[in-house]
């Protein structure tokens, strides 16, 4: 045969072996039904941002699936988690993808509960976010302004579970401000603190952004039942504690500036140390992503590439702002490693007051 033929022929049957497995590997979503496991209730933060996600993803997965909720709420998050990781109810098919609250309090004090560690998944993506604390008026003696906390006698702290990044953060923020607490934990949905603080059984607590904008500054802000009083901070690349600056820029201060107007100096000891450190790890893995880890590498790798195109569409951004005011700020799978190296070799004494701060 000729040489421009054989080339020819060689270059016919390249082209028919791609034109076979593009269509093959389009299969592997088609006519299917994708779902997404929520760790947290419906209206919570993970679940309002991940039905944002149900709406865009599947016109970039190939095959087109069809994407449904499921809400797992307990434990503090840790009941999907361990739904997922255990194949409780769900097979490692590639057909239920974690959407999860990650609580870095957990895998940082080792929980016993927690069956499965975080970096065991099949991770997809993971997202950063921020948490603000706010409180009622009424915390005794009474708040006219955020360093009137300064004064403060009593706190009831609503909380997710014990063990959970969102109750430890605020147990340590009330250590650090030496204000006496009582923790009223096992809510599982930020609209369900919320109607424990309108009705006077909670007095302080915590959101994301998400629920922040759409549940906390309507239902408590707005009516004048509460305030916004800081948010928490993670570190910057100078390696001191740095906020959200659109934040910043609306009154809302780092937990450190607000510390200083409220107690005329700036916090300090172990505890900060040990929260700070838990709000980096927290605020830059917030949400996950994840398959179980026998989960086909063809849905995993379909899965991150649909994510990270969702996420570069402006459409998409512009409805996930519109409902949770913030733009989805996604890291991709290989940017977690270093997080997940910072977990495994945590400071023993960081490690010992986390520790603590848990089962105290």
């Amino acid at each position: 045969m000729h040489i421009r033929n054989i080339a020819l022929l060689a270059l016919a049957l390249i082209s028919g072996s791609a034109c076979a497995a593009a269509p093959a590997q389009a299969q592997f979503y088609k006519d299917k039904t994708l779902t997404l496991l929520i760790n947290y209730g419906v209206g919570g933060n993970a679940d309002t941002e991940a039905r944002v996600y149900q709406r865009f993803l599947p016109k970039y997965i190939p095959g087109n699936p069809s994407i449904v909720i499921q809400n797992a709420p307990g434990a503090g998050g840790i009941n999907a988690i361990n739904m997922l990781g255990l194949n409780i109810s769900a097979k490692p098919d590639g057909y239920t993808m974690g959407y999860f609250t990650v609580s870095a309090t957990d895998s940082l004090v080792d929980n016993p509960a927690l069956k499965v560690k975080l970096p065991d998944f099949a991770y997809v993506a993971g997202a950063r976010g921020w948490n603000i604390a706010y409180g009622r008026k009424d915390i005794p003696p009474g708040l006219k302004s955020p360093a009137d906390m300064g004064k403060a006698t009593k706190l009831f702290l609503g909380g997710y579970s014990r063990t959970s990044s969102h109750d430890t953060r605020l147990r340590l923020s009330a250590e650090i401000m030496g204000i006496p607490y009582t923790v009223v934990t096992g809510f599982p949905a930020t609209a369900d603190i919320n109607k424990a603080m309108i009705q006077g059984e909670v007095n302080f607590s915590g959101s994301s952004l998400p629920g922040y904008t759409t549940q906390v500054i309507p239902q408590i802000i707005t009516p004048g039942i509460g305030m916004v009083l800081y948010q928490f901070p993670v570190i910057g690349a100078d390696g001191k504690p740095a906020g959200n600056q659109n934040l910043i820029d609306a009154g809302v201060p780092i937990f450190d500036e607000f510390y200083k107007q409220a107690f005329g100096k700036p916090p300090s000891g172990p505890k900060n140390t040990a929260m700070l450190v838990l709000n980096d790890i927290g605020g830059k893995l917030q949400r996950a992503m994840v398959f179980h880890h026998d989960a086909p590498a063809e849905a995993v790798e379909t899965m991150r590439k649909a994510v990270m195109q969702v996420a570069a569409d402006p459409e998409f951004q512009s409805e996930f702002k519109r409902v949770t005011s913030e733009n989805a700020d996604l890291v991709s799978a290989s940017e977690l490693d270093p997080l997940f190296e910072r977990i495994r070799t945590l400071d023993p004494a960081v490690k010992k007051v986390l520790a603590e701060a848990v089962g105290g």
